[in-house]
């Protein structure tokens, strides 16, 4: 059976691809307290262990998978990039930069001080930092490079190695020092501190902006007892109510669509939006509650807008209202507001970017009608337009095979590199044409998950027996440099960017976690401060770092070799 299973692995080395991603992914949701390794990690360790056989995979598997990766990645920051390459992200901007190139000197730093090749540099990167697209863009480098099969393969088995002994540490060590260890570097209470910016971004002011924080809209139904509101019309009614909007009136038993205008009597039934934590005050506003399907049956809508008009980007939530064209009450709210998939923080004072998406509910014409306003309604397509994205890979490819010197310096994009800025450039052309390259966010994980889960099983793979030699022989080394490239770049950019950059602490540290590319340092910020703001500080770091470590493989491949 066993030589059966041997002989079924060498000779068909895409069932140990296959067999490498399905039981990584599984070793990797493995809970050990918070701790997990992630698909991608136990997919490469997995490589290592079936590769132990000795297979011969194509290296063309690598590159291949990689691809499918870094092309989502581009296409999903590609918004978020370009709409960040403005004054008002600056700071953040600065702030990827001085980390990217610290961690960037910190690599080298280790490759001088141990003499590691250009392979084990790679990976102690891609692993201590918790970002694959190192590997993955060094990977291209290295195949450039003027050695035959055999050197080139060992560089690979190193990259392996080292990326397999430093992430563990990599992504626990900034979980620990972005959660607890920066905190207190800083004096910063995080609860404390989150208040404190809420109340800076307008939390104070609730009614000037279009929804409340933290609450959802309800549809009632009311009888209109209160004398208070005899002779009133919707719009008087609703402007010394501003929480809630009268969408129907039922009349005598007949229907009256709204009409801002008209005058209420005692006795109408009214259909109403309202948000939650007002809804205790109706009865004394309005009058008894009832179940009156009539009055409730107006016609809603949940729509999620993309924001497109530049008039409108860089401007705060409240901001944005005042110049939404109509004085009157329009009848929606927020349900929410994202970017790149994260809440934010739903304060007036929030600032909002092209490509952040808004949900709102409210009466259909009305959603409609800010959606002229704001952008375009995201409708949900789940078919992706491939021509556009194999094309885009093609020519991201050819891009990244051009090159040129300074000096004696070769300088290239190499095919990883290539492919994330024409991914860039194709996300940002379809945030604002949504009618091309369409790929809808499952696709995009879809791209991503698996195209980067199965590059570490083919990295895994390739490493074969001599990893474990290598690793018996650099181990302890590759240990001490990955806690060196883990917490110095992170150090030096906490300070960096609280002193010199004066970012408050909350932002602060988002754009830790967004610089750094991890977003479960993050999270771990949310959960302990309760609120969502360090997302303001998280993806513009996300998207900028995500391209200059990509950037960073090559380099190191370069230098180290």
């Amino acid at each position: 059976m066993i030589d059966f299973v041997l002989h079924a692995l060498r000779s068909n080395p895409e069932i140990a691809v296959f067999l490498a991603i399905g039981l990584g992914v599984l070793v990797g949701r493995i809970q050990i307290g918070s701790f997990h390794l992630g698909s991608v990690a136990g997919a490469l360790l997995m490589g290592l262990v079936i590769g132990q056989v000795g297979l011969e995979v194509p290296h063309e598997l690598k590159s291949v998978f990689f691809v499918l990766f870094i092309y989502a990645v581009g296409f999903k920051s590609g918004p978020e990039f370009f709409g960040c390459l403005n004054r008002g992200s600056l700071k953040l901007v600065l702030f990827s930069v001085v980390l990217c190139s610290t961690a960037l000197g910190a690599i080298l730093l280790m490759n001088k001080i141990y003499n590691f090749d250009a392979g084990f540099t790679a990976g102690l990167g891609a692993g201590a930092l918790t970002d694959t697209a190192i590997m993955g863009t060094a990977s291209s480098a290295i195949a450039q490079l003027g050695l035959d099969e055999a050197a080139k393969n060992q560089l690979y088995s190193h990259m392996a190695i080292a990326y397999a002994i430093t992430y563990v540490f990599g992504t626990v060590g900034l979980v620990v020092f972005v959660g607890s260890i920066a905190p207190k570097l800083l004096g910063v209470d995080l609860r404390a501190s989150a208040r404190e910016l809420e109340l800076e971004l307008g939390i104070a002011s609730q009614e000037e902006i279009i929804s409340i924080p933290y609450t959802r809209i309800v549809v009632r139904a009311h009888s209109l007892t209160e004398p208070s509101t005899l002779g009133l019309s919707i719009h008087e009614l609703e402007r010394q109510h501003p929480s809630m909007s009268i969408e129907r009136v039922v009349r005598a038993g007949v229907v009256h669509e709204r009409d801002s205008a008209m005058q209420l009597l005692l006795g109408d039934i009214v259909g109403i939006y309202a948000l939650r934590e007002d809804v205790g005050y109706l009865n004394e506003w309005l009058g008894a509650e009832l179940d009156h399907p009539e009055a409730l049956s107006f016609p809603t809508r949940t729509a999620e807008i993309v924001l497109t008009n530049r008039s409108l980007a860089g401007k705060t939530v409240h901001e944005i209202k005042s110049r939404l064209s109509g004085s009157e009450r329009m009848g929606c709210f927020i349900n929410s507001i994202t970017r790149q998939n994260l809440d934010l923080p739903l304060l007036p004072n929030t600032v909002l970017h092209k490509g952040d998406v808004i949900s709102l509910t409210g009466r259909t014409a009305s959603v409609v009608a800010l959606a002229e306003q704001l952008g375009r309604i995201r409708e949900r397509s789940y078919k992706t337009d491939i021509a556009v994205h194999g094309l885009g890979m093609v020519v991201g490819a050819l891009l990244g095979m051009l090159s040129t010197h300074i000096g004696m310096i070769p300088i290239e994009l190499g095919v990883g590199g290539g492919v994330l800025l024409v991914a860039l450039l194709i996300g940002w052309y379809n945030s604002r044409h949504p009618e091309f390259g369409s790929l809808p966010p499952a696709a995009q994980w879809a791209f991503s998950e698996f195209g980067l889960t199965a590059f570490g099983a083919v990295v895994g793979l390739l490493a074969g027996p001599p990893a474990i030699a290598a690793m018996q022989n650099e181990g302890l080394a590759l240990l001490i440099s990955g806690v060196v490239v883990t917490l110095l770049p992170p150090l030096v950019s906490l300070y960096f960017g609280r002193y010199v950059l004066r970012l408050h602490p909350m932002v602060l540290f988002g754009a830790l976690a967004g610089a750094q590319t991890e977003a479960a340092s993050m999270n771990k910020i949310i959960e302990q401060s309760g609120s969502n703001t360090p997302v303001i500080g998280f993806t513009v770091c996300y998207a900028i770092s995500n391209v200059l470590l990509a950037v960073c493989g090559p380099i190191i491949v370069y230098i180290a070799s």
